[in-house]
């Protein structure tokens, strides 16, 4: 007996930890991957997790890409050694690599050694060897590469397959940048199983890697409760602001008056012609006993004095930055574009959430941009407890420098902002 139990124990120990040996590997297989389905958004304030959530999804997701699929990303920025070293490993191991990008952020007047060494990585003999699907590269794009002017600003990445999920869009806020983890509130949205959405994907992501006008840059594709909408919007048949028509379907009341419709707004950069008249809209929707609340990090004079001045209250607004010496250069900032609706919609009671990559500013009608209109609670509710939670506990910060006319957020802070 005594003989006996060192051997049993050893058997039984053995097998207990090749279990957690082969539990462990399946568990973290990269291949078992596919990120979740809708919102996520990333806080700056946070724990590491908290600030890394959406640029720790997109490496899981590229480390998780099987051989032979394809990966797609357009991004106005890359700056993240972390995900330039996976979209390598990525293209190692057999995935097809694309990538666009802005050529005013990798330049000799602005080096990008991240893309320097994602091109060269990219390229070469092996590279021109495969088969067009899977070939690899980096395109960056003068201007917006649909159109003749603006920047390539959309924001999203395409996978063919991830683990058991197939034709994965996630379309986000944040550049693929470490300072996007580390400084910015930001948000993300996974979509699955939506095959017309990303099939609509890659055909703006082929027309992109051309660097070729289209006639007409707008485009919209519906699926079911979700409609994707890309810019640039010019050309003939551009009439009427996108944003502005979705808020003209919006009605402050019901048809018996018993229910109010609900606003939120989180926007990164607010301003010009085209943000004094979105502004206008939610002004006069706001007089009209709608529940607005708005939080954002750059508005320019106008539309703050319109928003605050133009009716018997001022819409509830709330800056979401931190400049910690005063500079006018925000440290940490808001960088969503967030609209939610809930109430009367197009005559009937619905909830609508428009979010993506695009501000509320006049060089978004001219730039690449990608925007999802989705319907439903669930994504709305999540994302106004977020808005509702930025609005209630905005973070500390030090005092801002004041303009002239004594307003908050000085609109050239953008382009110091978008620096990275």
């Amino acid at each position: 007996m005594t003989a006996r139990l060192p051997r049993a124990l050893f058997a039984t120990i053995l097998l207990a930890l090749l279990a957690g040996l082969l539990t462990g590997v399946g568990a973290g297989s990269a291949a078992a991957y596919s990120p979740p389905s809708g919102v996520t958004t990333s806080n700056p304030l946070g724990v590491q997790a908290e600030r890394r959530t959406i640029i720790a999804m997109v490496i899981r997701s590229i480390d998780a890409a099987p051989r032979r699929s394809q990966i797609r990303v357009a991004s106005w920025n890359i700056r993240s050694n972390d995900v330039v070293e996976s979209l390598v490993r990525a293209h190692r191991r057999g995935v097809g690599v694309r990538v666009i990008m802005d050529v005013g952020n990798a330049n000799a007047e602005n080096p990008n050694l991240g893309i320097d060494q994602l091109t060269a990585a990219l390229s070469g003999r092996e590279n021109r060897a495969r088969p067009g699907r899977l070939r690899s590269g980096v395109r960056l794009c003068v201007s917006s590469c649909r159109g003749v002017q603006g920047i390539p600003h959309a924001k999203f990445l395409l996978f063919s397959r991830l683990g058991a999920s197939r034709k994965v869009v996630i379309n986000t806020s944040a550049n693929v940048t470490d300072l996007a983890a580390s400084s910015q509130w930001n948000d993300a949205f996974v979509l699955k199983r939506k095959p017309a959405v990303y099939r609509s994907f890659r055909r703006i992501f082929s027309q992109m890697w051309q660097d070729q006008p289209v006639a007409q840059g707008y485009t919209l594709t519906k699926d079911g409760s979700l409609t994707a909408m890309f810019y640039p919007y010019t050309g003939v048949h551009s009439v009427k602001d996108p944003i502005v028509r979705e808020l003209d379907r919006v009605r402050c009341v019901n048809a018996t008056g018993s229910r109010i419709t609900k606003i939120r707004v989180a926007m990164t950069s607010w301003y010009g012609e085209r943000g004094v008249a979105i502004a206008q809209k939610i002004r006069d929707l706001a007089n009209q006993g709608c529940d607005v609340r708005i939080v954002y990090a750059v508005m320019g004079n106008e539309a703050l004095r319109v928003l605050r001045r133009l009716g018997p209250a001022p819409v509830p607004l709330q800056q979401i930055v931190q400049d910690f010496d005063g500079d006018g250069v925000y440290d940490r900032y808001l960088h969503s574009k967030v609209l939610t609706i809930k109430g009367t919609y197009q005559r009937r009671q619905a909830a609508v959430t428009i979010n993506g990559s695009a501000n509320w500013s006049p060089a978004v009608l001219a730039s690449d941009e990608a925007v999802l209109r989705l319907r439903g609670t669930k994504v709305l509710n999540t994302y106004n407890r977020w808005i509702d939670g930025l609005y209630d506990a905005p973070p500390v910060n030090a005092p801002l420098m004041l303009s002239r006319r004594g307003t908050f957020g000085p609109i050239d802070a953008y382009a110091k902002i978008q620096e990275n």
